[in-house]
């Protein structure tokens, strides 16, 4: 039986990135080869889903393998337009084209269809944790309720919370207490509001631990500010991603 997927739509997905440049779409499309990911395939007006994957990226087309259950290949060959969706190392993708050619050796179907203009990339907010890179050095400053006061540097940052690593040998944070905290963002803003400490462990570096925290209820303009912090850095290990 046929795989339920959501229908063929040309709205954007949320919070993703639009790429256009061609040479990172075809690096991308290749890793999805690489990875022999499996892909759903829709057609415009079906309900229908199918499963597919990149072979090869031979410029200027995309060859994917036979859909799967065939009954999809009359189908592609009557629409010729198709929406493609995938996970790269958990990343969501998708993209839309329209079919060129089908080539057929040895009863095995290989659809030749156009390099996407545009292809869309996302990384799911709610799991998504943007690692802080050693160059950054962003700092941490964090107040307990006795006016001590605790430095340290941001290791990830995600909607949610923060990862902090602090220069002491032993846990110096208690857990469910409450800090006041300032996050010196890369932009040169600072992020103040209040964060819970959940644990705590050790670092491999001597002298290290690191602290995962939660933010308390952040305001629209915190939560704006931890939003854009998280999409510049995604966006910069995205490019790295694609250039590696």
């Amino acid at each position: 039986m046929n795989t339920k997927s959501p229908a063929f739509s040309d709205k954007p997905l949320p919070d993703s990135e639009l790429i256009t440049d061609p040479v990172r779409v075809a690096r991308l499309l290749d890793r999805l080869a690489k990875h022999h990911s499996l892909l759903t395939v829709v057609m415009p007006g079906h309900d229908e889903a199918f499963t597919s994957s990149v072979v090869d990226v031979v410029e200027p087309h995309v060859l994917l393998d036979e859909l799967l259950p065939n009954s999809g290949h009359q189908l592609l060959l009557a629409q010729k337009r198709l929406q493609v969706t995938g996970k790269l190392e958990g990343i969501d993708i998708r993209f839309i084209s329209e079919l060129d050619a089908f080539d057929e050796q040895n009863g095995m179907v290989t659809y030749r269809v156009k390099l996407p203009a545009r292809l869309e990339y996302r990384q799911r907010r709610s799991d998504f944790r943007a690692h802080i890179p050693i160059s950054l050095a962003i700092r941490v400053v964090m107040v307990d309720d006795r006016d001590y006061i605790f430095e340290g540097e941001l290791y990830d940052l995600s909607r949610g919370g923060a990862g902090i690593i602090l220069p002491f040998d032993e846990a110096v944070l208690v857990p469910g207490n409450w800090y006041y905290c300032a996050i010196g963002l890369p932009d040169a803003s600072w992020l103040f509001c209040d964060v819970e400490p959940r644990h705590w462990k050790p670092l491999h570096a001597p002298g290290k631990h690191l602290a995962g925290a939660r933010f308390a209820d952040l305001t629209p303009m915190q939560a704006r500010l931890v939003g854009r912090c998280i999409s510049e850095l995604e966006r910069e290990q995205m490019k790295k991603r694609v250039t590696d």
